[in-house]
């Protein structure tokens, strides 16, 4: 049977709610050579079992395309096929020199902005995609002699940061607790964010507690992008897994990053994140609790901006790249009163953050991009 004939079969599946069936013949057509339908089937299996994935991606025809390497190497990292740090970084640069853009937009992501590596990564990016280049700001380097060893300084950085753990800058509060991380994201990392995932908001919603379902209230007056399992990138990944690593709790139990727009104004009312099993039952049953927040700045808000503890008299002003993270409930699960928050109204200028709300169960998101195999 041919391609054709295995995508056409796969998309009738597909259309009757068969799954697995249009998976199996998706299946198929990648081990024929069709590379998006050798993806389709690999992201959708690596939930389950990533080295199942990646074992697959080696034996399709089209396996030495390096953008099937690319995802490979995606796949294999964070399902923790892949664990050695220092290949992960050389594969990167490898399939950069290839032409994978997305190879060396990830790289970036991993070296300091102020660096000569980042400075001749994007220089990279720029001769290769000067679009995409001039979409993230990315400034051409300065004429001048390259060190021939710097592609090895690339490789290990890479890897250095790759193994980095993040630690608190300091605790805000003892007894929520409330911890500020300053530095989570760099500059580069948070456009990155803003200039891919902004064509997907909406207006933001409140949980109706008679119905359980989303609506539009004048409590939250914000625009929210939720970064799905299809939208997931290297990048969104890779702030799964910082935001995993610093809450100690498993990838799997994560909700899908929600990427926030406040105009001048807008505002978020004081409110709980934590839900109510009754009022959210909808809600409820997708990972049940939301133990712990973490909200993530991408840009500095000059006047206003704050995210707000009222009942704690603490005041957190918006500052590009830092990441404050804290607990909704207790150990037994109970609500904690001062967890009360609210974000104030910008004056002049757009407030953007990257949410992120865990919860005590394997939710949906969790379960499609990282499956239950995942500790961290």
């Amino acid at each position: 049977m041919n391609i054709g004939q295995c995508i056409k079969n796969a998309n009738e599946a597909h259309s009757s709610g068969n799954t697995d069936e249009a998976m199996r013949w998706l299946k198929q057509a990648g081990s024929l050579g069709d590379l998006n339908a050798a993806l389709d089937y690999a992201y959708f299996k690596s939930g389950e079992n990533p080295a199942e994935s990646v074992e697959f991606l080696d034996g399709v025809s089209c396996a030495d395309n390096p953008v099937v390497k690319f995802h490979k190497l995606q796949i294999g990292y964070f399902g923790e096929v892949t664990t050695n740090t220092s290949e992960v970084a050389k594969t990167l640069l490898t399939l950069g020199n290839k032409g994978v853009i997305e190879a060396y937009l990830v790289a970036l992501s991993y070296l300091s902005i102020k660096s000569a590596t980042f400075s001749y990564i994007a220089g990279k990016v720029c001769h290769l995609a000067p679009n995409i280049s001039k979409q993230l700001n990315l400034a051409l380097p300065t004429q001048g002699e390259i060190d021939k060893d710097i592609d090895q300084q690339v490789i290990e950085e890479l890897s250095e940061s790759l193994d980095r753990e993040n630690k608190p800058s300091k605790v805000l509060d003892k007894s929520l607790p409330i911890e500020m991380y300053e530095g989570i994201l760099s500059e580069y990392e948070c456009h990155y964010l803003i200039t891919k995932f902004s064509a997907l908001l909406q207006p933001s919603m409140v949980v109706d507690p008679l119905t359980g379902e989303g609506r539009v209230d004048s409590v939250r007056t914000s625009y929210v992008a939720i970064i799905a399992p299809n939208h997931c990138d290297w990048i969104t990944r890779k702030l799964d897994k910082v935001i995993s690593q610093v809450t100690n709790t498993p990838r799997c139990n994560g909700e899908a990053l929600n990427l926030l727009r406040y105009e001048p104004g807008q505002q978020y009312k004081p409110h709980y994140d934590g839900l109510n099993e009754k009022n959210d039952a909808l809600m409820f049953k997708d990972g049940k609790q939301r133990i712990q927040t973490a909200l993530i700045y991408l840009n500095t808000v000059k006047e206003g901006g704050e995210t707000l503890f009222p009942k704690l008299d603490i005041s957190i002003a918006p500052t590009i790249g830092n990441m404050v993270v804290f607990s909704n409930t207790d150990e037994h699960g109970e609500l904690l009163l001062n967890s009360y928050h609210a974000g104030a109204p910008s004056i002049s200028e757009n407030k953007w953050l990257v949410t992120k709300w865990i919860r005590e169960c394997t939710t949906i998101y969790g379960n499609v991009v990282y499956g239950i195999h995942t500790k961290g």
